[in-house]
């Protein structure tokens, strides 16, 4: 098999997550000491649910660029700028479809051309989701992400919806093109609304329509060209599998920001650097953050039940004190989110016994989670002071 840099760049993608995730399991079972990416650092959805905090929750305080909402960012900017080059070229599950598809086409398997006309279900998708996430019921979504059960499949198997629903895309795509892009996804959704309205376009340049030049691409059959059209539609994914192979000897298609033709090496190294830039330096930006230390005096011996509101809903904890120190913590009962709620527990646990204070910082990329924790620990720790 002869590797395109575009395939090059899904396997680093895919090693780099799945070695992450691998360290990340034997980091919360501490096994090591130390990680490299938490599953919450790797969660393409974050800025959304800064935002959406933001503006829904009083108690929310911008407290940086976490690396969840720098991935966004970068994911954003380069869709709005350089069109859907995330899908084409880094997503995992993405990776996963062609690999599959690659393999179905090995050993010699029908494929089934699918209809472009189901294509607008996955902006209703897109519209449900933001409506549930804004209703502060994202616990339901979660556990069906194949995402997140893409992660957790290597940071501790954990059987969920989403599982299945990752085994079902798998499986399809033994058959058909990318058929969770192009009906599902509703980040996909979100990036084809900016690459749409963006400056950059791939165009048709001296081209007949023979649609010769699409015979490799993902999406090709939602990639509807006329003779008329001379941008290939939104729904592209940008692969530039279409870019330079015209049999005709014709110009064929060509990338284009505004008026300016560019080269694909040029194209692809940018829109890296975007993604990278962001995901590095975002998080490095120090944010002040003036308040007064949490210390925990004059509390009283006992055990103390607390709860709090975390992403998945109330969380409740018990926090035993002794020789007027927190000694214990106890999470009794929790709905959040595998892969981001170990770390949490795990980490501001060991904090506020080493510390005995609980003015902390979150874990990247799971704020709502930490937050939720750390609350509850403070209601079980205000109880302790009336007693």
């Amino acid at each position: 098999m002869k590797y395109k840099i575009r395939n090059i760049i899904q396997i680093i993608t895919t090693v780099t997550v799945i070695i992450s995730c691998l360290i990340y399991y034997m980091y919360i079972n501490e096994i090591i000491d130390f990680r490299f990416f938490s599953i919450g650092d790797m969660n393409p959805y974050g800025g959304w649910s800064a935002v959406k905090s933001a503006f829904t929750d009083l108690s929310y305080r911008w407290r940086g660029f976490s690396r969840s909402i720098a991935l966004t960012f970068g994911i954003t900017i380069t869709a709005l700028l350089l069109g859907r080059f995330f899908c084409g070229f880094i997503c995992p599950i993405g990776a996963i479809q062609d690999f599959f598809k690659y393999l179905g086409s090995k050993i010699k398997l029908e494929e089934i051309k699918f209809s472009h006309k189901p294509e607008f279900i996955k902006y209703i998708i897109l519209i449900i989701i933001l409506i549930i996430s804004i209703l502060g019921m994202g616990n339901i979504i979660s556990p069906i992400s194949p995402w997140i059960a893409y992660l957790n499949i290597f940071a501790g198997f954990n059987l969920q919806l989403g599982t299945v629903i990752l085994l079902l895309i798998a499986l399809i795509s033994l058959f058909g093109r990318r058929i969770f892009c192009r009906y599902f996804c509703f980040f996909g959704a979100f990036q084809s609304l900016l690459y749409s309205i963006g400056p950059f376009k791939i165009k048709k340049n001296d081209c007949e329509s023979c649609s010769y030049c699409l015979r490799n691409c993902p999406v090709s059959e939602q990639l509807r060209i006329s003779e008329v059209e001379e941008n290939i539609s939104p729904e592209c994914i940008n692969c530039l599998e279409c870019i330079n192979t015209c049999v005709k000897d014709n110009e064929g298609y060509s990338i284009k920001i505004g008026n300016k033709k560019i080269k694909s090496n040029i194209y692809i190294i940018f829109c890296i650097c975007i993604i990278l830039s962001s995901y590095i330096l975002l998080p490095l930006i120090d944010v002040t953050d003036v308040q007064a230390i949490a210390t925990i005096e004059n509390i009283k011996d006992g055990i103390y039940l607390g709860s709090g509101i975390g992403f998945g809903g109330i969380m409740n904890v018990e926090v035993v004190i002794n020789n007027n120190k927190i000694s214990n913590i106890k999470i009794l009962n929790h709905r959040e989110t595998t892969g981001y709620y170990e770390e949490v527990f795990r980490y501001i646990s060991y904090k506020i016994l080493e510390s005995q204070n609980l003015n902390l910082d979150a874990v990247s990329g799971a704020t709502s989670s930490s937050r939720g924790f750390i609350n509850s620990v403070k209601d079980a720790v205000s109880k302790s002071l009336v007693n």
